[in-house]
């Protein structure tokens, strides 16, 4: 992807995230920047320099009513795509949601055409979890999720004893029971003391991606691209958790970015 069209992508990805960040203020929703978008935030005071996309946390409450009021108010510039919405795509995502812009494409190297969405950012839900039960629990998300991409031809398991097994499995069971299980084994701690807060989708594995409630609250304004957006309290912490000495800058060969195949940005 040259240059011009990294300026082009980022300049998309901000305004969606204010649009975003818009309607939880009008809404009173809680969100925080996370994962690349935070150590950008907290490292370049913006995008890291070989990044091109934005990552957005909200606690699960926060995460269903957003889900649930922006498709009531019917945006004429923006749509979701999540479990509740699979027909802009084909593919329900049932462990996180994607706001894309419309009139724009953002072609995914390992989709399928008709599976190509708008450019867009990507809103994961956090859930109270208790520690001793969390491997258990995660390790559970994940089959159902393994399970239910593997149904909707999203995925192929790996290796030949995977793979049968999951064509047994889903040969048995509906992916409304599949989606039912995922979520509620995301809610199994919901009414807890929140002590813990766990993405139990995130791609660095529980551990990482499990963090002291008092580490994300109180929220924090950060500057992220010269705008401000709210944080956890302790990014620092929750930085080095995920990453350990963020502040390295990695070597080039560890440097990823998702180059997509290409980009329509539409009028």
């Amino acid at each position: 992807m040259n240059q011009d069209n990294i300026y082009k992508l980022r300049s998309v990805l901000q305004e969606i995230l204010d649009e975003f960040a818009a309607f939880c203020g009008r809404n009173n929703l809680t969100y925080f920047i996370t994962a690349g978008t935070l150590l950008g935030a907290a490292r370049h005071r913006g995008f890291i320099p070989w990044d091109d996309d934005i990552d957005i946390a909200m606690p699960r409450e926060d995460y269903e009513k957003f889900l649930f009021l922006f498709n009531k108010e019917k945006s004429d510039n923006y749509y979701l795509l999540s479990r509740l919405n699979p027909d802009k795509t084909g593919e329900r995502f049932i462990s996180f949601a994607k706001m894309c812009k419309k009139g724009t494409l953002y072609a995914e190297g390992h989709m399928r055409s008709e599976r190509y969405s708008g450019i867009f950012i990507d809103i994961w839900p956090f859930d109270t979890c208790v520690l001793f039960f969390l491997p258990l629990q995660a390790g559970l998300i994940k089959l159902f999720i393994s399970l239910y991409r593997f149904k909707i031809k999203a995925h192929v398991p790996r290796g030949r004893i995977k793979y049968f097994l999951s064509k047994i499995i889903c040969l048995i069971l509906p992916l409304d029971f599949m989606e039912w299980s995922q979520k509620r084994l995301c809610l199994l701690f919901s009414n807890h003391k929140k002590e813990y807060l766990s993405f139990f989708s995130g791609k660095y594995g529980y551990k990482k991606e499990t963090h002291k409630y008092n580490t994300v609250f109180p929220l924090i304004k950060i500057t992220f691209e010269s705008k401000e957006y709210w944080a956890p309290g302790n990014w620092d912490k929750f930085l080095g958790n995920l990453y350990g000495n963020y502040m390295e800058i990695p070597p080039v060969e560890k440097r990823k970015s998702h180059n997509p195949k290409f980009l329509e940005f539409g009028q």
